[in-house]
């Protein structure tokens, strides 16, 4: 009974010191984690002397969520207490008073756990929940320990992660390309251009706010210009955390300060969005931490009060004229210098004839890239395109299917009233 009491004391001020806070109204907290929520749960069980079956619980409960994970986890909860106390990524020299001290106590910690585990009950415990720790008992060496949270980095493994779960992963983005492959849409580029390089190189985070209409290339542009900077690392949330889990979003990336991200929430609905959380934290009481910018993306408007906080950036109607820009973009891009006059006319006629025999659902840049690829692969068609080209008739694309098609679209999306009021802006402007 008394070594149990002792290596529950242990235990407990191990966790305090490595895992727990002071909140704003006094009390301890703990970090908003499941996992470690799991793990003080059970060492309080432990230290409480709830009763055997309590314990048993808890070992059964960890087990049956993490697994083969638990290893992984103590880890990264390991390497965060590293970062929290101001120990910064990357330049670990293991020399340091607070670098030694918090390494021999995750040493302790790790050797507290191993002794709980001998303390289980004999009945009551599944076989896997058992053997739980067992593969952190070579890390009661301080050596190998040092390499496993270095390792333990969830920022190691790429530069783009999904943020799911409370939890971040890494990804390959399919949307991702150079950023001299977008055509058309040039004072569009030029800010997203402007933005990216001002926020990577520390003079602003003020969030960037983009709307336009479904197809534009919102998702592309913003991915692949965030990721032209090299020292920006992408974070791509669900839309529900906007709302649920900011917090638990910010806060490991707030204290990686060797470290830029772009937090990208996309394709959000800023009609059905709780704002409170982003007004609170960007330009409320509380301020964005100057290692993370947030970018919001949506196919409807920003009310006010949002956009006042960040840079607008608005996507221009596509019509005939952009749709002739982005050809004319592409033909350069593909190596022609001296483009036959009547060829980005044609080849725009060419792609809304095939919007009206059906081959595309839309007008827009994305289904105007995918009509493009094809003459990167098809030596036939180019070589018919410039024929006809070459010949006395001229074909322009027709303003008129551009006008009704996004007429019609913007009033699926906004409605009669949106219609109604565009109208009779330009009645005015006239």
């Amino acid at each position: 009974m008394e070594l149990q009491q002792e290596t529950a004391k242990s235990a407990v001020r191990l966790f305090r010191l490595l895992f727990a806070f002071p909140g704003d109204d006094g009390s301890i907290q703990t970090a908003d984690d499941p996992f470690l929520r799991q793990l003080k749960g059970m060492i309080d069980a432990f230290a409480g002397n709830d009763g055997e079956a309590h314990l048993a619980d808890y070992f059964n409960g960890i087990y049956r969520r993490w697994g083969e994970n638990v290893r992984r986890e103590l880890l990264a909860a390991f390497f965060d207490a590293f970062v929290s106390a101001g120990v910064v990524p990357g330049n670990w020299s293991w020399e340091g008073e607070n670098e030694r001290f918090l390494l021999s106590e995750c040493c302790s910690f790790i050797k507290k756990l191993l002794q709980i585990r001998e303390m289980l009950p004999q009945c009551g415990v599944l076989p896997g929940a058992r053997r739980l720790f067992e593969d952190l008992e070579e890390l009661t060496d301080a050596e190998l320990l040092a390499d496993a949270i270095v390792g333990a980095d969830r920022f190691l493994a790429g530069r783009v992660f999904r943020f799911i779960g409370r939890h971040f992963e890494s990804v390959e983005p399919d949307s991702a390309k150079d950023v001299s492959k977008f055509f058309g849409f040039p004072g569009v580029r030029n800010s997203f251009q402007d933005h990216f390089k001002k926020y990577s190189s520390g003079i602003s985070n003020v969030p960037l706010l983009i709307h336009s209409l479904p197809g534009y290339g919102k998702t592309s542009m913003t991915v692949s210009y965030a990721l032209a900077e090299k020292n920006i690392v992408l974070i791509l949330p669900e839309p529900e955390a906007l709302e649920s889990e900011w917090n638990a979003l910010m806060e490991p990336l707030k204290l990686r300060r060797d470290l830029k991200f772009v937090v990208f929430f996309d394709d959000i609905d800023p009609r059905s969005v709780n704002w409170y959380k982003f007004r609170t934290h960007v330009g409320g009481a509380f301020s964005l931490p100057d290692n993370v910018n947030v970018v919001l993306s949506a196919n409807y408007e920003f009310p006010a009060s949002i956009l006042s906080r960040g840079r607008r950036v608005n996507f221009p109607v596509f019509d005939e004229i952009r749709c002739m820009e982005m050809v004319e973009d592409f033909l350069h891009d593909f190596g022609l210098r001296a483009i036959p006059g009547n060829l980005v006319p044609l080849i725009a006629a060419d792609y809304t004839e095939e919007f009206g025999q059906h081959k595309f659902t839309e007008l827009s840049p994305r289904t105007l890239m995918r009509y493009l690829g094809i003459y990167q692969k098809n030596p036939v068609k180019r070589r018919n395109i410039v024929e006809l080209a070459m010949g006395p008739m001229i074909t322009r694309p027709d303003p008129e299917l551009f006008y009704e098609f996004n007429i019609e679209l913007m009033r699926t999306l906004y409605g009669e009233e949106y219609i109604k009021r565009l109208l009779k802006e330009r009645l005015n402007n006239l």
